[in-house]
């Protein structure tokens, strides 16, 4: 085999580990995000509400009242009705992506 076949075999092999390890990691997000959102309803339900349409978005550190929150963690803003009332409930998750993060916690009204 000459040089410049095997250059190009290594090069194409790069790239093709590169898209595979990307397309791993873009669903291991995905399906934690599907079960941050399964836990919430969950806990919610549990309650004794039901969240709202739409109701569960991520937000920002600096847009939650959770003074610490770490490159490992998601916060959630939810939106729900119990007994006729509007209420707005916060969830911190732990993610597996970063080694800096602090524990879950919910903060219910």
């Amino acid at each position: 085999m000459d040089a410049t076949k095997k250059s190009k075999i290594i090069i194409v092999s790069f790239l093709a580990g590169a898209v595979l390890l990307a397309a791993v990691a873009f669903l291991g997000m995905s399906s934690t995000n599907t079960e941050h959102i399964t836990i919430i309803q969950q806990v919610i339900k549990e309650k004794g509400g039901v969240v709202a349409d739409k109701g569960i978005t991520i937000v920002p550190v600096d847009e939650s009242p959770f003074e610490k929150s770490g490159k490992g963690n998601t916060i959630y803003r939810i939106f729900y009705t119990k007994d006729g009332q509007n209420l707005t409930a916060w969830f911190r998750s732990e993610n597996h992506s970063s080694i800096k993060k602090e524990p879950e916690e919910w903060i219910l009204p």
